[in-house]
């Protein structure tokens, strides 16, 4: 586009000066009577070969040889030129004169032997004259060019150079500092790019910022909360050891502060591990193998809730026909079911019915689960740590988890596909 605007200027720059160039010269050309003096000046050349060369009515072929000399004129020669035109003249002078055509001037010319001829001139101007002014204006009209092309392109040399600065700049680490969006062509996508990259580096910087300090505010809470317990219970197994106990109740109450200290111990460690399962990057890779659907299912009402039937609660499963299979590695998906009978145990309500429901449906293994929740007192907001863990588990298994507590309901649904 650059080229052609350019092009089309350094064109019509070249024919404005070519218009103003031949006018300024003809109009010149008229003021000074440039024809008249050329038409002079080729009758006192003629007049000055004829004597030269004694031109007669005899050799008047010499007349030929005079003319091919003479540059820039047209002339021609006439014996009578009345007996040649006077007819036509007379006939038809009306109409040449309406018609705007002027009579052709001739000019009478004397040979040596006095024979006197008429002689037609047309002067011209020199055709070397119309070169130079068509090469001086291809001339201008190439720097026309040259210069509007060059003055488009310095722009975008100008962003070229000022993108390269804001590299530096960015390079130099100030990620924060904006690049220049300007224009709609090629330059402007590579400067959009470059913006998105930044943006992106700078999203993945933050989302780092934030992941170290979650961390550091972990290792810093957990190295608290592992602290107080573990000072308790050394200084329970201190007293122990130097058998600093009154009596036997006294032993049993020291070794009961131990184990709870040490299941104290046993649970923030968990959560530990539950923390960096969701939102560390796991290097070992899981072991799938194919069970039937039922199976798990059965599994689950009989044998994985059995604890809380023992503590009094009730189950209540709504088991559709199940006849597909799934894939899952099965230690991950008992932690899965540990992590909710967990929950369950600590939150649920165990005066409450405890609902399972399982079917298949679009090529999936549909499990859902539910239960009221008990009110307590001295309520702390929970970390959903382990629900976030059982939710990475089974999207590993490229299944969908999913929970809710809405009206003192707590739900949890969890879907695996299907082996086909």
């Amino acid at each position: 586009m650059m080229t052609v605007i350019s092009l089309i200027c350094g064109v019509l720059a070249a024919q404005a000066v070519n218009n103003v160039a031949v006018n300024l010269v003809l109009g010149k050309l008229n003021r000074e009577n440039y024809y008249e003096v050329q038409v002079q000046e080729t009758l006192d050349n003629l007049n000055r070969f004829i004597q030269e060369k004694q031109v007669t009515e005899d050799n008047i072929e010499l007349l030929a040889s005079w003319a091919q000399t003479e540059k820039n004129v047209y002339v021609m020669f006439y014996r009578d030129v009345d007996a040649l035109f006077g007819p036509y003249m007379a006939t038809d002078v009306d109409e040449t004169e309406e018609d705007g055509y002027g009579e052709t001037d001739y000019y009478d010319v004397t040979l040596a032997d006095g024979m006197t001829i008429k002689a037609e001139l047309d002067c011209y101007l020199s055709a070397h004259l119309f070169y130079v002014i068509d090469a001086a204006c291809f001339i201008l009209g190439g720097i026309v060019f040259i210069l509007i092309l060059f003055a488009l392109i310095h722009q975008k040399i100008r962003y070229i150079n000022l993108l390269n600065r804001e590299l530096k700049i960015l390079g130099s680490g100030n990620l924060e500092y904006p690049m220049t969006i300007r224009g709609c062509d090629e330059i402007t996508g590579l400067a959009w790019g470059i913006e998105n990259l930044k943006n992106g580096i700078l999203e993945q910087q933050l989302m780092k910022d934030e992941a170290q300090k979650a961390n550091a505010e972990l290792v810093t809470a957990m190295s608290h909360d592992l602290r107080t317990p573990l000072t308790s219970l050394i200084g329970y197994l201190e007293l122990l050891t130097m058998q600093r106990y009154e009596d036997e109740g006294q032993l049993k109450n020291y070794l009961k502060y131990c184990r709870e200290k040490a299941f104290q111990l046993k649970r923030m460690s968990d959560r530990l591990f539950e923390y960096f399962l969701v939102y560390g990057e796991r290097e070992q890779q899981y072991h799938y193998r194919q069970m039937p659907c039922e199976n798990l299912v059965e599994d689950l009402c009989n044998s994985q809730f059995f604890d809380w039937q023992e503590q009094g609660g009730v189950l209540e499963c709504r088991i559709e026909p199940l006849t597909g299979h799934i894939l899952v590695d099965s230690d991950y998906l008992q932690r899965v079911l540990d992590n909710l009978l967990s929950n369950l145990k600590k939150y649920g309500d165990g005066e409450k019915p405890l609902q399972i429901e399982a079917c298949e449906k679009d090529g999936m293994l549909t499990l859902c689960i539910r239960n009221h929740v008990k009110k307590q007192e001295n309520h702390r907001e929970s970390t959903q740590i382990g629900l976030r863990t059982c939710k990475r588990i089974i999207e590993e298994h490229r299944g969908t988890f999913e929970w809710s507590l809405e009206e003192g309901i707590f739900s949890v649904c969890l879907r695996l596909p299907l082996v086909k």
